[in-house]
């Protein structure tokens, strides 16, 4: 029998002495797929144990809660955001730790989600990648002021405010939250992919190149982004790790 979610999960720690980021999956319906991947920061210890808490957080809790899938999405960040402020509670040193979330569900109807931070999740369909969920750094303030004439684009892509974060899961709790929905069938040689922001050292037209010559197949695909991700990697290449789900027959 096919494996009904055909699915590839890659890690990379590219040029940092830690990994900070987390991932996970759940099957929580016969027909629903929970993803949930989290970037942290706050260090060594602050941001791998932030990124672990907020995945485990959203795993732990979905399945468990009722209502509207939104609602559910919902119950995990606040479990997330109070089990962080009980773990600064008891011990000093995580203080100031967070992390970043995306929680995407995947059913018969499309695709929800409920996100924060800038770690992005993109369609791909119809031969192009659409980001979905909204990015909570600085980098499209940056981006506008480029379509605005006030700057050029190689000075945005180099502002060092690109990465800074507007918000982000701490124990004081996250000051923007996007959630959504999107419709969606995902035929083959479409894809989801989710993703901490160490991936976006590929441009989006070079990651839709390597989804498109995949033809649908996951694991190729997988394994095509990781190479050219590491092939692309500077000195200071940030912890890239990525969900990425191919669409099936129905």
């Amino acid at each position: 029998m096919d494996n009904p979610w055909p699915l590839a999960c890659r890690q990379w720690q590219g040029a940092r002495a830690y990994q900070e980021d987390s991932f996970g999956t759940a099957e929580v319906a016969p027909d629903a797929l929970l993803m949930v991947l989290a970037d942290g920061m706050g260090g060594h210890a602050g941001g791998a144990e932030a990124s672990r808490i907020a995945v485990d957080a959203f795993l732990r809790t979905f399945p468990e809660a009722g209502g509207a899938i939104e609602a559910r999405l919902r119950a995990g960040l606040e479990a997330a955001v109070e089990t962080l402020r009980a773990r600064e509670a008891r011990d000093r040193r995580l203080r100031g730790m967070g992390t970043t979330v995306v929680a995407a569900v995947r059913d018969a109807r499309g695709v929800d989600w409920l996100s924060v931070g800038d770690s992005p999740m993109w369609l791909f369909a119809g031969g192009e990648l659409l980001r979905l969920n909204a990015d909570h750094s600085m980098a499209p303030f940056l981006d506008e002021a480029v379509r605005a004439g006030e700057m050029t684009a190689e000075a945005a892509r180099a502002d060092r405010r690109r990465h800074m974060l507007r918000s982000a899961v701490t124990a004081g709790g996250p000051e923007l939250v996007d959630t959504g929905h999107r419709s969606c069938r995902l035929p083959p040689g479409e894809f989801l992919l989710i993703a901490s922001d160490g991936i976006e050292t590929l441009p989006e037209e070079e990651i839709a190149g390597h989804l498109r010559a995949a033809a649908g197949g996951v694991e190729e695909a997988a394994d095509a982004l990781m190479s050219a991700l590491r092939a692309a990697a500077g000195p200071h290449q940030d912890n890239a790790t990525f969900v990425l789900l191919s669409g099936s027959e129905p």
